[in-house]
C-alpha cells in the first residue's frame, strides 16, 4: 500500500494542480510536484492508502484505457513520486 506523506497540500495555481511540501519535513521533499487530471486522481486515491491495483482500475474505468496501459502509467507515477520523496 502507497500513502501520501503528511506535509503535502493540493493547490491549484494558474490552471495547473501543484502538490505543495509543507512544514518541517520540506528538506526530505524535493519540491512542487505538478499533477495533471490523471495525477490528480491518482494522488487523492493516494492520500487515502490505495493500491497500485486499486489505481489500475481507477484509470482503466475513467479513461477506458487496458488494465495493463493503466497499470504501467500507475507504476510511472508511483516511481516518480518516491523519487519525488512524496510516498511513504
Amino acid at each position: 500500500m502507497y500513502r501520501v506523506k503528511e506535509g503535502f497540500i493540493i493547490r491549484k495555481i494558474g490552471g495547473y494542480v501543484m502538490a505543495v511540501p509543507t512544514g518541517t519535513q520540506t528538506s526530505e521533499m524535493h519540491g512542487m510536484i505538478a499533477l495533471n487530471e490523471t495525477g490528480e486522481l491518482l494522488w487523492n486515491m493516494l492520500e487515502k492508502g490505495a493500491e497500485s491495483e486499486e489505481l489500475a482500475q481507477a484509470l482503466a474505468e475513467h479513461y477506458e484505457v487496458e488494465r495493463s496501459v493503466a497499470l504501467s502509467d500507475v507504476t510511472r507515477f508511483i516511481d516518480m513520486l518516491k523519487e519525488q520523496g512524496a510516498l511513504q
